[in-house]
């Protein structure tokens, strides 16, 4: 039995890819995952969460540009009036704690083990 869900995905950008270790690892811990993929608009997150209403979204990056992209989604989440309804977390190499936090993420985490151990404490406290 799932306990929440989670999309998941890279953004798009150049050598976007996004690790399969990071949506086994949730779906180990119990998580219903809708796993994107990779080379993620904009758009389709935001179309991801508005049908499947996931209690965490994830997104991966692991160039400056895709970094920056994580951004993106968060602000075209708020703009379609769906940010209230969802805990994003964003990690991979590039992202620091700092950025995350000026981007308006939930929370960062480096490494698949912790990106679970975060979505855990977001959803259940």
């Amino acid at each position: 039995m799932a306990y929440a869900s989670a999309v998941s995905g890279a953004n798009y950008g150049p050598y976007a890819r996004t690790d399969s270790a990071n949506g086994a690892a949730v779906y180990a811990r119990g998580f219903r995952v809708i796993d994107l993929g990779v080379d993620v608009p904009v758009e389709r997150f935001v179309t991801a969460v508005r049908e499947h209403r996931p209690d965490i979204l994830a997104l991966s990056a692991l160039l400056t540009t895709t970094a920056f992209n994580q951004g993106e989604v968060i602000r075209a989440l708020e703009a379609a009036g769906l940010r209230s309804g969802i805990k994003v977390i964003v990690g991979d190499e590039l992202v620091t704690p700092r950025f995350a936090a000026e981007m308006g993420a939930d929370g960062y985490a480096p490494t698949a083990r912790e990106a679970v151990e975060l979505a855990w404490r977001l959803i259940h406290g």
